[in-house]
């Protein structure tokens, strides 16, 4: 009889009086002594050795049949020399493990710390999945249940637990469709390309009720056309009801300008804007690149990054007097990260001005380069310092915008006003130094018109009643030409009288609106939400409100997720049906959504505080790149993420 007991029969499927391993999937004969000696990798018992067992599992199972006490049997081989190495380096690494083992019941946090770090390297594990929610929750989980818990099998993770976490995404969707009702939802879409002539076209709905990947392609770069574009995206606007969909963003490609011109074309009640962020990123670039005295002072900040992290000793001067204080580095396609690159800098002008004159800086045979005198001369300069802080002040007014619009949430409501106080900002400083400010507020005003602001978010402000209501607000002609533009393409024909005759209430401020409640509720509320409570006096313009209140200004959602369906196409997984591979970037994506909404739910139902908008995201905007040896050592574990072979079984996808 089979003795069932032997916990090692978990990593096994039993069958008929024989075993299949779950991990090399191959079936023997025999019982649990056999079992042991295959996932311990030790040959003996006329058994192959698994090739594909954890470590943890193979140590294990080699403890298990005797590790530490007595002599294994070692098939004669021409191998038998390296055999009999390998069986001594394991002994070692069983002691050792014990030993860190024995360290950890002691609560030595270095110990765990160990283990933590072979799990990572072993696995070829990014390293930044140490701050990821997902993982920490984990640890945090494992440590309250206590020394008890015992890792599920593979094949219960394959059968039961995946399959099971699909059945959460598909309820999260199900309820973020029923929500599109009421507030209909953002389509928004982008093109990434690889070095292979393939392009990876991602199509994402968002609402206040969450985002939802709907689908991603694999295309040819020939087929990125915008006729191409209007079809597939055309395919999702049926499977969502066009009822359901209220904007298309777009980015300045020219197959999505011509994409989004044909879907209007195909549906009327649709309208497509341009990704705010992306236009406040062109607006920097522009600034930047055009505005002379702006492009000195970042052109030596960064060169102050660069030669600062250049050599391991200077890194390690720098850090001694900035107090282990970083410089940021900038992001090539961020412009916002020049930003936080001065920023950084100015931040340590008292250390840094220490540095160069400090005896070890003159003591360094690298400081007697022309680059590092080219370094040092910067830093002494009093015009480098004044200037810098001119140029954080013109550029933190379109900074805040950015914050608003490069992230989730609904702030069509926002934008406009958001805008209007960088454009004070701009025009106050001009009126200081019109040479000097001229062209910035040329630019400005050309990307203002072209990529960021459409008539609907001019109509959007004039429908935010807390905007509306505050002292700041007047009523201009761009509004009321959005209120037009809202009339002419979104409000249906037997609405457009009684939608004109509720828009001359609302902007009357009647009392019977404006109650003490729906007062206090501006301060409490997003718009949507007021509208939603305190609108049923205008029942058709509060149907139109909350739909366009409800939108994104920018498509930063779509950008930031299509890395999920090139984390599919590794060797292994290319060989799966495309029906499977879909599945699995559809679930994975899906839940990275759900794990995001979780976290923002709660704050979108909030009001937006323009003068608290907090500083931009550093992981998003940042080169991680912060020292010489981590450069190198992260550079190596991405080449090697790239080539893993993931074995796992995708059935349960079928």
């Amino acid at each position: 009889m089979v003795r069932k007991k032997d916990h090692f029969w978990e990593y096994v499927e039993e069958l008929d009086g024989r075993f299949k391993c779950n991990f090399c999937e191959r079936d023997f004969a025999g019982g649990a002594p056999r079992i042991k000696s295959h996932l311990a990798g030790v040959k003996g018992r006329d058994i192959d050795i698994c090739t594909k067992v954890p470590d943890d599992v193979q140590a294990e199972a080699y403890l298990a049949i005797g590790g530490h006490s007595k002599k294994l049997k070692i098939t004669s081989s021409s191998s038998n020399v390296e055999q009999s190495k390998k069986m001594s380096t394991s002994m070692s690494n069983d002691l050792h493990q014990t030993t860190i083992l024995e360290m950890c019941k002691k609560k030595d946090k270095s110990a765990v710390d160990k283990l933590l770090t072979q799990h990572i390297i072993l696995n070829n594990i990014s390293f930044n999945v140490v701050q990821t929610p997902a993982f920490i929750r984990f640890v945090q989980g494992v440590a309250e249940y206590g020394h008890g818990y015992k890792l599920p099998s593979y094949s219960t993770l394959r059968t039961k637990l995946i399959p099971n976490s699909r059945i959460e995404v598909e309820e999260y969707i199900s309820n973020v469709k029923k929500s599109w009702v009421t507030t209909g939802c953002t389509l928004m879409s982008d093109i990434w390309s690889d070095m292979k002539q393939r392009a990876f076209i991602n199509i994402i709905a968002y609402s206040p009720g969450g985002a939802v990947f709907m689908r991603s392609l694999d295309v040819s770069q020939e087929r990125k056309t915008g006729f191409f574009l209007k079809q597939i995206i055309s395919a999702v606007i049926e499977e969502i009801g066009p009822n359901h969909v209220v904007q298309f963003i777009t980015d300045n490609a020219t197959n999505f300008e011509s994409a989004g011109d044909m879907l209007i074309g195909k549906y009327p009640h649709l309208y497509k804007t341009r990704c705010a962020a992306h236009g406040i990123q062109l607006l920097l670039k522009d600034i930047y690149e055009e505005v002379y005295w702006v492009q000195k002072v970042i052109d030596d900040a960064k060169s102050i990054v660069s030669y600062m992290y250049k050599h391991t000793i200077v890194l390690s001067l720098m850090r001694a007097h900035t107090n282990n204080k970083e410089l940021k580095h900038p992001c090539t396609t961020r412009f916002a990260s020049n930003f936080l690159m001065l920023q950084s800098i100015l931040n340590v002008e008292s250390e840094l001005r220490l540095l160069v004159a400090s005896s070890d800086w003159r003591g360094l045979d690298y400081s007697k380069k022309d680059i590092a005198k080219e370094v040092t001369n910067i830093i002494q300069s009093t015009e480098f310092w004044s200037q810098g802080h001119e140029v954080l002040l013109v550029l933190e007014p379109l900074v805040r915008v950015l914050r608003l619009v490069d992230g989730d949430g609904s702030t069509a409501g926002y934008l406009y006003e958001a805008m209007e106080r960088a454009k004070e900002a701009i025009q106050q400083r001009c009126g200081n130094n019109q040479e000097k400010y001229i062209r910035m507020w040329e630019l400005f005003e050309g990307r203002r018109t072209q990529n960021i602001i459409h008539p609907i978010h001019s109509a959007a402000a004039f429908l935010n009643p807390a905007y509306m209501y505050s002292g700041t607000f007047t009523e201009n002609r761009e509004m009321k030409e959005g209120i037009s533009f809202i009339l002419e393409n979104l409000v249906a024909l037997e609405e457009k009288i009684e939608f004109m005759g509720q828009v001359q209430l609302y902007r009357m401020k009647l009392s019977s609106l404006f109650t003490e409640t729906a007062m206090t509720m501006l301060k409490t509320s997003h718009p949507r939400i007021w509208w939603d409570y305190c609108g049923d006096s205008l029942p058709i313009l509060k149907k139109y409100a909350i739909r366009i209140l409800s939108q994104p200004c920018s498509s930063s959602s779509c950008e930031r997720n299509w890395s999920a369906f090139e984390a599919a196409q590794t060797k292994k997984r290319n060989r799966l049906t495309p029906k499977m591979l879909d599945d699995l970037v559809y679930v994975r994506m899906n839940t990275m959504m759900m794990e995001k909404f979780n976290t923002l739910e709660a704050r979108d139902v909030e009001p937006i505080d323009l003068d608290k908008l907090n500083e931009l995201p550093e992981h998003e905007y940042v080169s991680q790149e912060q020292d010489i040896e981590n450069d190198t050592l992260s550079e190596g574990v991405e080449n090697i993420n790239d080539d893993v072979i993931d074995d796992t079984d995708l059935s349960w996808l079928n």
